[in-house]
């Protein structure tokens, strides 16, 4: 029974994160000209070139940030231009580049001489990247890192079968979806200029604030909140979830789910209802500022060429005074719609992503101009809390069995946690007392009750012995980090140990 609860409150989760998705999707509307035909149309979109330019006025003159801090929010105000070149859902190309990279370079994200930009490719079931500083393409194999086994569905097909969700159930709900834009202005006839020439669009403007934002969310609330085929849209989006068997749903249980998630929703509407921009600035205790002003450019094709937007964002806190503000300026340009697009080759070497994070000699291998050395070094980091059973280790939080202690000015760590993070199983001599680590040919030999240990085959006196304490074998983490290179930091206040690679 709990196993049930459980999984209908997950469901739960995953309705409500299919309602932001369409609460984010869908931008259509009954006023003439209808852009509910250029979303619809959309989806039948195969190939594609674009363009977008972002840049940014932010005024962070009521808050507290640190020179870095600013000097990353000045990155932002100057902006980058993302290029894209799209064949289908599996084949594409983007690449991003920074309009001033100075900021990035003054905090020492960026070093090379190369002008800051970062490439993606993807190709059926692979990912590959790299920046302008690298000489090599690094690739990702995607059905490993979604953890895709060889019994279960490959990436490409999860998304031929994503995509055919989205041509006929979702899109049969959009179909349906029938709100009116309140603020929408039909400009007329413009010209606007592409890499393929000039082309006439047709020219809408449409704004929102706060309470705009709130009259359409109470209008897709109450829309999915009623709508009939909202079980079956909901068994068909799950059934292209890989997960195991354990984790599947029922029929019943999806059902169930999806009424009470109905439900709440109905109840959401009718307490957002009464909302307005004021109410919420009340509720939240602070003013905010936010406005969207759009200008589009639709093709005779039914699709989307241009778009020029500005996003206003502001936060004012009438107690302590602190507030700040942001204005986004979006630029896009769209052409060779379902067009013969021809994506650039990938050159050079190539090296897979996933192999560098299991050994770290290959990553110190990367040239050090390389931005994204620094990424990979950080799969090896690792940060402990004494006297707190949980860890970083690389990227993830661990929740340890034992915690971290401190004998004679050593943080002592259990042992596996070490090997887990090392990516290497200590082997332990029951019978001498001894435990070994080899990581990535460097081979540590511990004895418990002996500060002698051997590195490689060399004898070295470490400060403090590793020691068994409730069944459990800690060893002095600085002595390992040190022998592979890596140095140590200790914060006092939060009593955390880092230990990191450069």
């Amino acid at each position: 029974m709990k196993k049930i609860e459980k999984d209908v409150e997950n469901l739960k989760k995953i309705a409500f994160l299919l309602v932001a998705v369409m609460l984010t999707l869908v931008g259509c509307t009954s006023t003439n000209p209808s852009l509910k035909d250029v979303y619809l149309n959309a989806m039948d979109q195969q190939s594609a070139e674009g363009k977008v330019t972002i840049s940014a006025d932010i005024n962070i003159d009521g808050m507290k940030l640190t020179d870095d801090q600013k000097k990353v929010v000045s990155f932002f105000e100057s902006g980058f231009v993302m290029e894209q070149k799209v064949l289908d859902q599996n084949n594409a190309y983007m690449i991003f580049t920074a309009v001033n990279d100075q900021p990035l370079r003054d905090i020492g994200v960026w070093t090379a001489k190369e002008k800051a930009a970062v490439e993606l490719f993807l190709k059926g079931e692979k990912m590959y990247f790299r920046t302008s500083a690298d000489q090599n393409y690094f690739m990702l194999d995607l059905n490993e890192v979604n953890n895709i086994g060889a019994d279960g569905p490959s990436q490409y097909e999860i998304q031929q079968k994503v995509m055919e969700f989205m041509k006929g159930s979702f899109k049969e709900y959009v179909t349906q979806f029938d709100y009116e834009i309140p603020k929408l202005q039909d400009l007329g006839m413009k010209k606007i200029t592409t890499p393929e020439g000039e082309q006439q669009v047709l020219a809408v403007k449409m704004e929102f604030g706060v309470n705009e934002v709130l009259d359409f969310a109470v209008y897709t609330l109450n829309n999915l909140a009623n709508y009939e085929n909202l079980d079956k849209m909901a068994k068909e989006y799950l059934s292209l979830i890989p997960m195991p068997a354990e984790f599947k749903l029922t029929d019943e249980q999806i059902s169930e789910g999806v009424k009470q998630a109905q439900t709440q929703m109905s109840q959401f509407t009718g307490m957002l209802s009464g909302m307005t921009e004021e109410s919420l600035e009340q509720m939240a205790g602070f003013e905010f500022d936010f406005k969207v002003e759009t200008e589009l450019g639709i093709s005779m094709d039914k699709y989307v060429a241009s778009e020029d937007s500005v996003i206003t964002v502001g936060m004012k806190n009438p107690t302590t005074g602190e507030q700040g503000s942001a204005v986004l300026n979006v630029s896009s340009l769209v052409w060779n719609v379902n067009g013969d697009v021809q994506l650039p080759e990938i050159t050079g070497e190539v090296v897979d992503a996933l192999e560098l994070e299991k050994d770290i000699n290959k990553v110190k291998a990367l040239p050090d101009q390389s931005p994204l050395k620094k990424l990979f070094m950080q799969e090896f980091n690792a940060t402990f809390t004494i006297d707190e059973p949980f860890a970083t280790l690389g990227t993830q939080f661990e929740m340890l069995d034992a915690a971290p202690y401190t004998k004679d000015g050593n943080t002592m760590v259990p042992l596996a946690t070490v090997g887990k993070w090392l990516g290497s199983e200590a082997k332990w001599e029951v019978r001498t007392g001894e435990v070994t680590l080899d990581v990535n040919g460097t081979v540590i030999q511990l004895k418990v009750g002996s500060k002698e240990a051997l590195v490689n085959g060399e004898k070295v006196v470490m400060n403090t012995a590793a020691e068994t304490k409730n069944g459990r074998t800690f060893v002095p983490v600085a002595f390992i980090a040190n022998e592979l290179g890596a140095k140590t930091s200790y914060d006092a206040e939060t009593k955390m140990v880092k230990i990191y690679f450069e």
